[in-house]
């Protein structure tokens, strides 16, 4: 929205943060006053405070609070996805910045990672109210003109209705969905393809499982079936002490437990309030009945007859839990490929030589453990990545998925290593940007390009360096005014501005 300086306020002897917007119009002019009333109503510790406003030589300045703290949006592209729990909890914050927003009613309308600000202690602001709308206001967007950020704008904005706070709470459905997830959950290439995606798609959570899940689902639903401000705290507020460690043993409730689908959205089975402590009880009930089950299943093994142990084990194999989830989660490429490996570790080739050898039927089993076979992960796929450059020197890194800008040629191809094909645990996106008003391309890790402008996504790079596959170091350099990646810890013998993460070799 504008250039930030680091100022002084020599009047009351404090540091704050001087937004300089040019402004070129009437319309423009009546955007920035608007910003400063919008965002000066608000008192909240969660909202970036506006103090004053400075017009001078066709410039505008916004004095504002200083809060020197990376957004969202860089601590995700430094990080990657976030656990669910600082995800709920920055979530919460936000939203306490909607709520006064909407007692005062205004409507932010641009709720998205950029406009998060992260403090170290773990505070976050809610910032740049700059076209923040006033529910009486008649606005001032231009006609035909799009107002927001259309990766994070609610569906029946699209349709004509006007914004409001159930479309604030869209854009931090969205905004949740990327910080746990590590992608946005509706971004595209271009601004058509994104909204057909806000209209017709539903994401899917791959990372996120459990409250935290049913909430961000809860507010990407249509207006009529969304969470409201007040049912959003009460489940997050629960969910953050809910979000369960991955050490715990969850059994799950039967269909019968859970509120039919037909008086409750799915989103909201989980967090039926009435039921819930009733639920925990069953669910007690249920996992101790299971584990009588499983000494009767195992006082079984020592006194089945041979043939019936058979049966028992195949009947066990097809239904354990374990393998029922680990075949869930599998996508059908690894199920098929995995298909072959599998077969030799049935009941079927064992059962015929301990039904040889086995015990009588009042005999103890010899202490042979039963051979299992792991299914082998699947291969990675990977993507890789070529350095092209253009008759003025420029420099542009890309991959199969984004197409090659016109007028470059290849430079290096498989010197940078190659990126995932798709995302897994300690990996972050790599997104290919123009840098505005300029020929010159860069590689960066942030969903906005730290505001320039977004080309495409190119890949996956490892966020820590994994141990179980052989890896390089990626770059982004600087030749004296323009960007080239590199796997060189000196950047080829120019400045090194930081490291991506960790490419496949």
């Amino acid at each position: 929205m504008g250039v930030v300086w680091l100022a002084e306020d020599q009047v009351i002897g404090r540091q704050v943060a001087l937004k300089e917007l040019r402004t070129s119009s009437k319309t423009d002019i009546e955007r920035v006053l608007r910003e400063a009333r919008t965002a000066g109503k608000l008192n909240s510790p969660h909202v970036v405070g506006i103090h004053d406003v400075i017009s001078e030589h066709g410039v505008t300045y916004l004095v504002m609070e200083l809060v020197e703290a990376p957004t969202l949006s860089d601590l995700m592209a430094r990080e990657g996805a976030l656990p669910e729990a600082r995800v709920a909890d920055i979530a919460l914050q936000v939203l306490s910045a909607l709520e006064a927003a909407h007692a005062a009613g205004i409507v932010h309308r641009d709720v998205k990672p950029s406009n998060i600000m992260v403090l170290p202690d773990g505070r976050a602001k809610l910032a740049d109210f700059g076209i923040a709308r006033a529910m009486d206001d008649p606005g001032l967007t231009a006609t035909g003109g799009i107002m927001g950020s259309p990766g994070y704008m609610a569906p029946e904005l699209f349709a004509g209705d006007p914004p409001s706070p159930a479309s604030d709470l869209w854009a931090l459905g969205a905004t949740m969905f990327h910080a746990v997830e590590g992608r946005s959950p509706f971004t595209r290439e271009t601004t058509a393809a994104t909204m057909h995606a806000i209209m017709y798609d539903r994401p899917a959570l791959s990372r996120a499982d459990g409250p935290l899940a049913s909430v961000i689902m809860g507010l990407l639903t249509p207006v009529g079936q969304r969470l409201t401000a007040a049912q959003l705290r009460a489940h997050l507020q629960d969910g953050t002490r809910a979000v369960r460690p991955a050490d715990t043993v969850i059994v799950e409730a039967p269909t019968s437990l859970v509120t039919p689908a037909s008086t409750a959205p799915s989103w909201a089975q989980s967090w039926d309030d009435e039921e819930k402590p009733k639920s925990r009880r069953k669910i007690g009930i249920i996992a101790g009945a299971a584990a009588v089950v499983v000494v009767v299943a195992l006082a079984a093994v020592f006194l089945i007859k041979p043939d019936q142990q058979t049966g028992t084990a195949a009947a066990q194999q097809g239904t354990d839990p374990a393998s029922s989830s680990a075949a869930a989660s599998s996508t059908p490429e690894s199920s098929a490929s995995s298909a072959p490996s599998s077969a030799p570790s049935s009941s079927a080739g064992p059962t015929s030589s301990n039904a040889a050898a086995g015990p009588k039927p009042t005999q103890s089993a010899p202490n042979n453990p039963v051979p299992t076979t792991t299914k082998p992960k699947p291969p990675r796929e990977t993507l890789p990545l070529a350095r092209y450059r253009n008759g003025g020197g420029w420099h542009y890194s890309g991959t199969s998925r984004v197409p090659v800008p016109a007028g470059f040629s290849v430079e290096n191809t498989g010197g940078l290593g190659k990126l995932l094909a798709n995302p897994e645990a300690d990996t972050k996106p790599l997104y290919t940007c123009r840098v505005n008003n300029s020929e010159d391309r860069m590689s960066s890790g942030s969903s906005t390009c730290e505001s320039q402008t977004v080309y495409g996504t190119l890949g996956y790079v490892f966020s820590k360096k994994p141990a179980d596959v052989e890896v390089l170091p990626l770059f982004r350099c600087n030749m004296g005014g323009h960007h080239f990646d590199s796997v060189t810890t000196n950047c080829e013998g120019y400045q090194v501005e930081f490291q991506f993460g960790w490419v496949v070799r």
